[in-house]
């Protein structure tokens, strides 16, 4: 028997079984794989159409996403002077409005009872978690697990909260925060077994384990109205300087301990011991201060800067050895090392630096003691008139000579011989720490940073310059009605750019030649889209209830137009908006307001589960299907051509059989016929 070869040649007899074949084949290819292929295509097409809506919705969900209550609602701040004279002080602070977090929503926070470390959690036990209106999703251990498992498996429900663990000393706490904020997304939790410690129902008069420890909240506005500011004085942070050091001078031995405010000491020990050193160790360490040298074009100087401003945030530095010459004590005063109250000073003499100036001191008994003591220092040195104030305290054992600065300069004090007692040095302070002061409609305001966050709810006041008598500086928070129009027309343009995307990937082209189908776009048979955007007008006709009565997108001035897009009527949005600026704001932003219904929406239609997603899925599972059967088929197909390919050679080879008889026949007729 003749085999199959894919290609045989016509010297095997009369027929020529290759093209026969190959003509045989294209029939029964298109006969059984035209269909499929088109149907592939098909779905190609529709796969591609439906990433193409999904891209539209995704941007559309963008832009959706980024309108918020401060969109519809906001409101602007105007300074004003109404101060009269030549001298007026020019933009002493500025406002924004709605910008910190008192106005913002919040999310609930629920703490868990203390747990201890290793706790295991039962297998079977399960919690149901509901957040507002939602329903409840159930989370069941697989398996036995810690704290940190029934985290995780939280966490993996998508229960609409994150989970996470804090340990204090009562133990390893579970808490529970609402992924949305706003008072309709509380929290309520059941549990059984071993996880009923973590039930939780707010309405519920039964104690709980489960404590909240963040309310949720509603976002808020600043209340619209006028204020009366004046600044008397900024805040600034403390700043230091240590008296001149001659560059090249080492600190060798002793630490820096620096305390700013309530805030722990940092111990400091330089890992080099230059002033460069001692600066980039100060950096490094969690002192809560910033360091620099200065020159002076002979000395060095280190600066000192704390890097939070307010009274409270006093500089105290204590330097031992070497480092002596940065201590600082917060009163900026210089107090020398303890010395019996008999001391008496017979030998040598001392030198006063205040900044740059150095003063030589010479002591003499002037209360005629008989010798110099601890009086006749500070007498001496309030007589030079050096930029110091002298005294004596006594910390009950001993006597101490204090050195008051009447100006900023660092001071420094040396003695020889017996004055070498007194020797030591403090930073000059170059500005104090102090709160800023202001007065708001007559009542006075500190706070600890120029930057004022809650004098006036929902409004930070950014202060730089102090104002004067002759000034008269009014604050006003009003209602920003074009703010409400550009977000409106940003609403409007985002809808509109989205129903010309879904148009043009559902446009049917009627045929002008009778009989013939009409031209279709790829989705303009496709149910799902059509159902997907009646939703979305479903959502444009809400309307809203307020004290004026009912209030919707087309009393506003934006409605339908014939081919589905929206219109904005400027001048109607702009007259409403004045006459009910908090129906309009209610209209767009509220809990079941437009804005806040379409961003739901889009989570639902965009989500894993969503329409789209779920019809991507079928048409990729369709093609995949499809794709089986077009290789099955082919499959078949190659048999059928081997199964054509023996049977045209064995009736080839029959024919050539038949050929060569004849041929032997008629050549033995002639023969015959010849005798």
């Amino acid at each position: 028997m003749a085999t199959s070869t894919g290609s045989v040649s016509t010297a095997a007899g009369p027929l020529d079984v290759a093209t026969l074949v190959k003509q045989l084949m294209a029939a029964e290819s298109k006969s059984r794989l035209t269909n499929l292929t088109n149907k592939a295509s098909a779905f190609n097409t529709l796969i591609s159409a439906y990433g193409n809506f999904k891209g539209a919705l995704t941007t559309y969900q963008s832009a959706i996403k980024g309108l918020n209550t401060a969109s519809f609602s906001s409101q602007k701040p105007t300074v004003s002077n109404a101060g009269t004279g030549s001298n007026l002080t020019t933009d002493p602070f500025t406002a924004d409005v709605n910008t910190d977090e008192t106005t913002k929503k919040m999310a609930q926070k629920l703490k868990s009872g203390g747990f201890p470390t290793g706790k295991i959690f039962s297998a079977g036990d399960s919690i149901a978690i509901k957040v507002g209106t939602e329903q409840p999703t159930f989370v069941t251990l697989k398996a036995n697990a810690t704290l940190a498992g029934v985290r995780d498996a939280i966490n993996a429900s998508k229960a609409g909260v994150t989970a996470s663990i804090v340990t204090d000393g009562s133990g390893d706490h579970l808490v529970l925060e609402s992924n949305a904020g706003g008072t309709a997304n509380t929290i309520k939790i059941t549990a059984n077994g071993s996880l009923a410690d973590l039930n939780y129902n707010p309405s519920s008069n039964q104690p709980s384990a489960v404590t909240q420890i963040q309310a949720p909240r509603d976002a808020t506005k600043a209340a619209s109205g006028k204020y009366t500011v004046s600044v008397s004085q900024l805040a600034q942070a403390q700043k230091v300087s240590s008296t001149g050091i001659a560059p090249g001078t080492t600190f060798e031995s002793g630490v820096l301990a620096i305390k700013t405010g309530n805030g722990s000491t940092a111990i400091i020990k330089p890992r080099t011991n230059t002033l460069a050193g001692v600066r980039d160790a100060i950096n490094a360490s969690d002192a809560g201060v910033s360091a620099a040298i200065v020159s002076d074009g002979k000395n060095d100087h280190l600066v000192i800067t704390a890097k939070d401003s307010g009274s409270a945030n006093n500089l105290r530095i204590t330097g031992t050895g070497n480092f002596a010459a940065f201590s600082f004590d917060p009163s900026g005063k210089l107090t020398s090392p303890g010395v019996p109250a008999s001391q008496a000073f017979n030998a040598g003499n001392l030198t006063l630096q205040v900044g740059g100036k150095s003063i030589g001191i010479t002591p003499t008994d002037l209360d005629g003691s008989g010798s110099v003591g601890l009086n006749d220092v500070a007498a001496s040195i309030n007589a030079a008139n050096a930029g110091v104030t002298a005294s004596i305290s006594n910390d009950g054992t001993q006597d101490h000579l204090v050195l008051t600065p009447t100006g900023t300069d660092p001071v420094a004090l040396t003695g020889s011989l017996d004055y070498a007692l007194l020797t030591g040095s403090s930073m000059g302070q170059l500005a104090k720490a102090q709160d800023a002061t202001l007065s708001i409609d007559g009542v006075t305001v500190t706070s600890t940073s120029n930057k004022v966050t809650d004098a006036i709810s929902g409004v930070t006041l950014n202060l730089s310059k102090v104002t004067t008598a002759a000034d008269n500086f009014t604050l006003s928070i009003t209602n920003d009605t074009s703010g409400v129009s550009s977000a409106a027309n940003t609403f409007v343009s985002a809808y509109n750019a989205l129903v010309k995307a879904v148009n043009s990937l559902t446009k049917q082209t009627p045929s002008t030649t009778k009989g013939e189908v009409n031209n279709s776009a790829p989705l303009g048979a496709e149910s799902s889209v059509k159902n997907v955007m009646t939703q979305l007008r479903g959502v444009l006709m809400t309307s809203m209830s307020d004290v004026a009565g009912s209030i919707s997108l087309s009393q506003v001035g934006i409605s339908f137009q014939k081919d589905g897009t929206l219109a904005l009527d400027a001048g109607k949005l702009s007259k409403v908006t004045t006459q009910n600026f908090e129906g309009v704001s209610k209209l767009f932003t509220s809990t079941d307001g437009v804005v806040p219904k379409l961003q739901k929406l889009m989570e639902s239609l965009l989500g894993d589960n969503g329409i789209v997603a779920s019809k991507s899925k079928g048409l990729q599972d369709s093609l995949k299907v499809n794709t089986d059967q077009q290789a099955a088929v082919n499959a078949r197909l190659l048999t059928l051509k081997d199964t054509y390919t023996n049977q045209f050679n064995r009736l080839n080879l029959t024919l050539s059989n038949m050929q060569s008889r004849q041929t032997y026949l008629t050549q033995q007729l002639a023969k015959l016929n010849a005798k």
